[in-house]
């Protein structure tokens, strides 16, 4: 979803160690504690000269996924492609900053409303792809082609599938459907999220007033991957999830006003870091929210229609990892490699609000730590 508004000064971040809840006390005990500290905000080219010699806008970046060692991709709201790049963090972040670099685009089946990407680091061609797209809407799958792209291009994706999301998302408000989408570590379910409440699930976001959303998992075939299943709906699980109403800010009058989640990660046994953002006209014009959840604290939604704001439906347990302005729009975030010190690197995008303006704008990154976190390997397991 595209947000434009003009930025503020950044602020100083949040860390918090005590987990808060709106579920019950239980659950609230049951709720690990971790923490996520701010590195680094970046800013990257609003172009790239692919091998073709084509240069190509990189605008309204919308979500991210880690594909080993320094690589990643990050797919673009109302773009035919996505962006491979190299995020470099060093040993000591101080003394030599992290680098953002691109290293080109890959061609999709289409123009679509992308608004996250998943996927496993390390698989080479033989990776599955999975991106959530809001115009339909629907989870995609994809594979490497089989043919070799010309010279140094990167070889587009084909796509091989879609589960429709057009049944747990219905009543979605316009352009407050699904935004994020994140793949448990062990490959075996996808968890997406609409960003603000469904028309059917309670009302619009408004001043002081928070909201109830939809995490849904999908289960993914080990074999057959996504899109295969004769009944993809009797394999999701659905949870509910609240989201904080619109951050405090010197306000302005008029001007939209947001509040949902935008952004998710999977940390393996269906626990999951949720980004809310919300955004509204006044100083600062955003808040970035980072929670941690874990989605058996609550019961299942899906035979819930409507009236999630009851006291009769418990959402998951949230926990507030870090909370800060940044003065920009961060729309998507992924788990990257363990750091030197033993934490794990979270990179965000944030979209850079290009839309319409027809000239190339820098594209903020913000780099994260997250410590206390067991750790298998470089993948995020649960406990």
């Amino acid at each position: 979803m595209v947000v434009s508004f003009v930025a503020a000064s950044l602020a100083v971040p949040l860390v918090c160690v005590a987990p808060s809840s709106r579920a019950d006390d239980q659950a609230s005990e049951a709720q690990p504690v971790e923490r996520l500290t701010l590195l680094r905000l970046l800013t990257a080219p609003g172009d790239v000269v692919d091998a073709d010699g084509v240069r190509r806008p990189v605008a309204e970046l919308s979500g991210i996924t880690w594909l080993g060692g320094a690589s990643y991709a990050a797919v673009m709201d109302g773009s035919d492609r996505l962006l491979v790049l190299d995020v470099d963090v060093g040993p000591d972040t101080d003394a030599v900053p992290p680098t953002v670099v691109y290293k080109g685009t890959v061609e999709l089946d289409r123009r679509r409303d992308w608004e996250d990407i998943a996927t496993h680091p390390g698989e080479g061609r033989s990776r599955r792809w999975f991106l959530v797209e809001e115009d339909t809407p629907a989870v995609r799958g994809f594979v490497a082609t089989d043919a070799e792209a010309p010279g140094n291009a990167l070889a587009p994706l084909r796509h091989v599938g879609a589960v429709s999301l057009a049944i747990p998302f219905r009543t979605a408000r316009p352009n407050r459907g699904p935004e994020g989408l994140a793949l448990e570590p062990d490959g075996r379910r996808l968890w997406t999220v609409n960003e603000e409440p469904l028309s059917r699930d309670g009302p619009a976001v408004a001043e002081g007033v928070s909201g109830r959303v939809r995490l849904v998992g999908l289960d993914v075939d080990p074999d057959s991957g996504l899109g295969e299943a004769s009944d993809p709906v009797s394999t999701r699980r659905e949870v509910v999830y609240e989201v904080d109403p619109p951050h405090a800010r010197v306000g302005l009058p008029g001007g939209p006003l947001y509040s949902g989640v935008v952004a998710l990660v999977a940390l393996g046994e269906g626990r999951l870091i949720v980004l809310e953002r919300s955004a509204a006209a006044g100083v600062p014009p955003f808040e970035n929210r980072f929670y941690l959840v874990d989605t058996t604290t609550a019961g299942e939604a899906r035979d819930i229609d409507g009236e999630l704001g009851s006291p009769d439906v418990t959402p998951v347990a949230k926990g507030l990892l870090w909370k800060g302005a940044l003065g920009v729009n961060l729309e998507g975030i992924c788990v990257g490699p363990r750091l030197p010190d033993g934490s794990v690197l979270i990179v965000g995008v944030a979209d850079n609000g290009a839309e319409g303006t027809g000239e190339p704008k820098p594209n903020p990154f913000a780099l994260f730590r997250l410590t206390d976190q067991p750790t298998d390997g470089n993948v995020i397991t649960g406990r």
